[in-house]
């Protein structure tokens, strides 16, 4: 049987309320830009040369390595041979549906949110096998809308997070994955990620690390795959729109973001989702 994929979308927004799946097959993608999305992500990596980008630490991938990103981390796949076939299969979860899914006792969110979550798992050829079937599973009912339909992916969905909770709070479980980090962009992400409501600039980092702007910059890009100032546009961008999402008001979520004014706010916000803020507020909330 000819093996079924789909094609390539650069779309990072959902369609869907609850999840939606792609198994992808490609030989012509040669650059994925830095993003983020407001939903949780599976990645199953199948087959290629690719090096994953996640807040300024690189993953060499493995064939069966199992990549978590939830909705606040910057992240990019960089593909390293134009030759080499790029498969994967790419899973989409709507926070709030899997939080439909836990209950009080069992918090299906942790692999993703939990204080010791990773972000790449490396595990071992039967559990490779296991998630691979009920990923294959939840792709082929794209087929099916037939008698049982929501409570077949809904099964399958809490059964694949079942697996991934238990591997991912495995002590071994990480072993085995290639990841080049430094300890200098780490203490600056933090810095960063604990003064999100100021106005941060480049001079104020370079001084507080007593570097110079030039070396800072070709560091920060070297293992994050972006310049600090768009990383810090991006992440004041992530905070606004959580915020957005607990009806902060808009006038007043810029300044607990740390924009000088609220027409910088709204020109980064519409320049980085093509939307404003009230839009944002409609579609998400409303």
């Amino acid at each position: 049987m000819k093996k079924r994929t789909h094609e390539y979308q650069t779309r990072q927004y959902m369609l869907s309320s609850d999840y939606e799946i792609y198994h992808y097959l490609n030989s012509d993608i040669r650059n994925i830009n830095i993003h983020h999305h407001d939903f949780y992500e599976i990645y199953f990596f199948i087959a290629g040369d690719v090096t994953y980008l996640i807040e300024g630490k690189a993953y060499k991938l493995e064939a069966g390595n199992l990549v978590l990103i939830n909705s606040k981390e910057l992240h990019q796949a960089v593909i390293n041979s134009e030759e080499a076939y790029y498969e994967r299969i790419v899973l989409w979860i709507n926070r709030g549906f899997l939080k439909s899914l836990s209950n009080e006792e069992i918090d299906l969110s942790l692999c993703f949110e939990g204080i010791n979550k990773k972000n790449v798992l490396s595990v071992d050829f039967e559990q490779q096998k296991n998630i691979r079937f009920i990923l294959n599973k939840l792709v082929d009912l794209e087929n099916y809308k037939g008698f049982g339909y929501e409570l077949l992916y809904k099964a399958y969905i809490t059964e694949l997070m079942v697996h991934i909770n238990n591997l991912t709070f495995k002590e071994d479980t990480e072993l085995g994955v290639d990841i080049k980090k430094s300890n200098l962009i780490d203490g600056i992400i933090e810095y960063i990620n604990n003064h999100i409501e100021d106005d941060i600039t480049v001079d104020e980092i370079a001084e507080q690390f007593y570097l110079s702007k030039f070396h800072l910059s070709r560091e920060f890009k070297k293992y994050t795959g972006t310049t600090i100032h768009r990383y810090i546009v991006q992440k004041k961008l992530i905070e606004a729109k959580e915020l957005i999402l607990k009806e902060i008001p808009i006038i007043d979520v810029y300044k607990q973001c740390g924009f000088g004014d609220y027409s910088n706010f709204f020109r980064a916000f519409k320049n980085e989702y093509g939307i404003t803020p009230k839009q944002y507020y409609e579609a998400m909330v409303k």
